[in-house]
């Protein structure tokens, strides 16, 4: 009996060592395929990865290229800018014509009030209705020094050579302000010429 026991152990055994000889083959084969796979997905990431730098390359060429393109026909289409160009400074010019004539009538209205507040202090004195006009005359410092400053500093520098003007023995023309107001307006009044009218603007200091 004792045997029996041990033969049919080791039949038991046999059978179950057959069993994992046969996972242990079937095991190996699946590494095995995996191994393979493994390798083959490697190979298949490398080449993806070299796709990948390639087309990178080709993407920055591009790109150089795109911009090189842009830039030559930026460059080809300066009629565009000549014509922009053209029409800002024709823009530029009637807007100094309009500043010049606008200029003139507000002279001609300051002379206008300066007679008629001389004619005000003759027939009137110094009344509250000439003390009116007179802090009306006086707010051009308050309201317009401001701007002469603004169109002088804007166009001074443009003006690459200025003109040099006769002129007499007189005092030189000074910034408009308070009672010198008068005679600015007298010297520019007889002034010939719009350029030569503006040039005094802008070259006041």
């Amino acid at each position: 009996m004792e045997s029996g026991a041990i033969a049919r152990e080791i039949e038991e055994l046999e059978r179950e060592l057959s069993s994992l000889r046969a996972r242990v083959d079937e095991d190996n084969s699946s590494f095995t395929t995996l191994e393979q796979q493994i390798a083959q997905l490697r190979e298949s990431l490398t080449q993806t990865q070299d796709t990948v730098r390639m087309h990178e390359l080709r993407l920055a060429e591009k790109q150089v290229a795109l911009v090189d393109a842009q830039r030559l026909e930026r460059l080809d289409s300066y009629d565009e800018d000549v014509d922009r160009y053209r029409e800002a400074r024709d823009r530029v010019a009637e807007a100094a014509k309009t500043f010049v004539a606008e200029l003139d009538a507000y002279d001609g209205e300051v002379i206008n009030l300066r007679k008629l507040l001389e004619e005000m202090r003759a027939a009137f004195g110094t009344d509250e209705r000439v003390a009116k006009v007179e802090a009306a005359l006086a707010e051009e410092k308050e309201k317009l020094n401001g701007s002469w400053e603004s169109v002088v500093e804007a166009a001074k520098w443009r003006i690459a050579e200025p003109v040099e003007e006769e002129v007499d023995d007189a005092e030189p023309v000074a910034a408009s302000n308070g009672d010198d107001l008068w005679g600015d307006l007298q010297r520019t009044a007889a002034q010939e010429g719009r350029t030569s009218r503006i040039l005094e603007y802008f070259n006041k200091s």
